[in-house]
């Protein structure tokens, strides 16, 4: 029988989330991190789990005799579009449960490296590096929008946000150009997120800008950064190769559009 579990009972099921360590953002939620909800099939022996944050789903197990169907679909009704990160022996499952919507296959790649080794570039001319911070929110650049909802993506708020994270940007003529944040920090541990405004791209802003963001990471004490990409986006793939990254994992996630029904 479903059943959601209180906060101080995600321990149970830490052996089951082990094949996805590379997911730091489950690492957060079962270290209470990050605000999260977590179902299990079974509270006493489970063996399969389910979670999320924002528009990123998590399933480990054998979901496809777990009874997720109805929080499945719930979930799907207010989240719309999003991401299923599965475990092997989950995919094809959930893939079953999701089938009433629009559902694909999409490979995706993680990066990981010593963000200590990455040295500094200069920048193209007319354009600055700044850390994100309260003040450089508060001078009114063009795409001021846009940085507030990525950092708002994993934390709660742009306080949060500030409080917990690091971003580093990208400024020219008077607007955000790029932008390149830190996700799910844990631990010597946390990922990233990153934007380069369509005008600004093939200038070498976001290894420019990603540069920045690693050398304050390993400042403060980070020393895996982990990157997640999609198979087919070259140029994200080919940035993580330039910042000396290496390739850790191949995985293949269910891209769904709950929108989208068949």
């Amino acid at each position: 029988m479903v059943a959601e579990l209180e906060a101080g009972q995600f321990r149970r099921v830490r052996t089951l989330w082990a094949g996805m360590d590379v997911h730091l953002a489950v690492e957060s939620m079962l270290a209470g991190k990050t605000a999260s909800r977590m179902f299990v099939d079974d509270v006493e022996a489970p063996r399969a789990a389910m979670t999320w944050s924002g528009h990123r789903l998590y399933l480990v197990g054998d979901v496809g005799g777990a009874g997720f169907g109805e929080e499945l679909n719930r979930y799907a009704s207010t989240h719309g579009q999003f991401v299923a990160y599965c475990s092997p022996e989950a995919i094809d499952g959930a893939e079953k449960l999701l089938s009433g919507y629009r559902v694909r296959r999409r490979g995706r790649l993680y990066y990981e490296g010593d963000p200590s080794q990455v040295k500094a570039v200069e920048p193209p001319e007319g354009y600055a590096v700044e850390r994100i911070t309260g003040e450089l929110l508060g001078r009114g650049l063009g795409h001021t929008d846009w940085v507030r909802e990525e950092m708002c993506s994993e934390r709660e708020s742009v306080e949060e946000f500030l409080g917990k994270s690091f971003g580093f940007a990208a400024v020219h003529g008077g607007g955000f150009a790029c932008w390149c944040m830190s996700e799910y920090n844990l631990g010597d541990r946390c990922e990233v997120g990153i934007e380069t405004v369509k005008e600004h791209r093939r200038r070498g802003l976001a290894v420019l800008v990603a540069g920045a963001m690693f050398r304050h990471a390993a400042g403060v004490g980070v020393g895996r950064v982990g990157w997640h990409c999609w198979a087919d986006n070259a140029a994200s793939v080919a940035t993580a190769e330039s910042l000396g990254l290496r390739r850790v994992a191949e995985y293949t996630v269910l891209a769904v559009d709950a929108g989208s029904t068949l």
